[in-house]
């Protein structure tokens, strides 16, 4: 029998030390968790915009193929000029338009980690740092 009143019995530091060991370990994997969870439910959300943006992209891209088809068509037969030598300068300056702006979409993408996980992790790191430091 034991009595209620007495102190539960110490632990020696090896024990505590190992105890946070794991509490931390166990904290990280449920923070990589949460952040995969954070990531998948920001995915899901925009997926299907993402498809509908899709489909009305190619039908962009098949009415500008029509269209370039016109301009080339209707430049070469007013300039005179044959039909290849337009749709040769025509796709070089569709390209360099396109190059020009892929380059600047791509130096204004900016991608960062999952806030939410960032700033949690960031308290538990402290928490566990003043922890420490008392033991």
């Amino acid at each position: 029998m034991t009595n209620q009143d007495e102190p539960p019995p110490r632990q020696n530091a090896f024990a505590l030390v190992r105890q946070l060991i794991s509490g931390a370990v166990s904290l990280a994997k449920l923070e990589v968790q949460h952040g995969r969870q954070e990531i998948g439910a920001m995915l899901a959300s925009v997926r299907g915009g993402v498809v509908l943006i899709g489909i009305a992209a190619a039908l962009v891209l098949a009415a500008l193929i029509s269209l370039t088809v016109a301009l080339i068509l209707g430049l070469a037969a007013l300039l005179g000029w044959p039909g290849w030598v337009m749709a040769l300068l025509v796709t070089f300056l569709l390209l360099l338009i396109a190059g020009l702006l892929g380059w600047r979409g791509i130096r204004k993408i900016k991608i960062g980690p999952p806030e939410e996980t960032m700033a949690s992790v960031r308290e538990e790191v402290a928490w566990a740092k003043r922890l420490l430091k008392r033991g």
